[in-house]
């Protein structure tokens, strides 16, 4: 019981706002993939020592700090997508709204919780639906180096996993893998 009162906290907890500035623009479309510059973005980061599968404490500590527990006590609007770095031991990041710098943002109560700023960069992105697991990222990064390699696309192979939709939404889910490109 209380494992399914858990998820469920964690299901109700996902609830993400949609900022009316865009962070990135789509360059160019090359078949399935869009050629995209991300503007300079601030990021809160927490990468668990020990994750195992059934490891939520990414999400729960970052959770904790958006929803107050940081030095000002102060709510932090959930924003979309959610991004694991697949290279780097699935190391979760939640973008920060735009309003906010490092000279304003919270900082954070848990010495873990890192605050990364993302210089802007060139992105190659593929989509797409359901829910996200690695066998399905394997393919969709095979398939995203494939059409990169054939047009001569230099990247950096460090892919990231973005997740748009909360655990609870069943329908038209949105994922992409993307690279950074050289």
């Amino acid at each position: 019981m209380k494992k399914v009162f858990f998820i469920f906290f964690l299901s109700c907890a996902f609830i993400y706002s949609q900022e009316s500035s865009k962070t990135y623009t789509v360059l160019k479309k090359i078949g399935k993939i869009e050629i995209r510059e991300y503007k300079q973005l601030l990021y809160a980061s927490y990468l668990d020592d020990e994750p195992t599968a059934e490891s939520s404490s990414s999400f729960r500590v970052l959770a904790n700090y958006i929803f107050g527990y940081n030095k000002k006590n102060e709510e932090i609007s959930m924003t979309s997508p959610v991004v694991i770095r697949l290279f780097n031991n699935n190391e979760m990041l939640f973008r920060m709204p735009d309003k906010y710098t490092f000279k304003n943002i919270p900082q954070p109560n848990n010495k873990d919780v890192k605050l990364i700023k993302a210089e802007a960069v060139k992105k190659a992105v593929i989509q797409y639906t359901g829910y996200s697991n690695t066998l399905i990222e394997k393919q969709k990064i095979k398939e995203l180096s494939t059409i990169l390699d054939e047009n001569n696309i230099q990247y950096n192979n460090q892919f990231e996993l973005f997740v748009y939709d909360p655990p609870y939404k069943f329908f038209n889910r949105k994922n992409e893998i993307s690279v950074n490109l050289d």
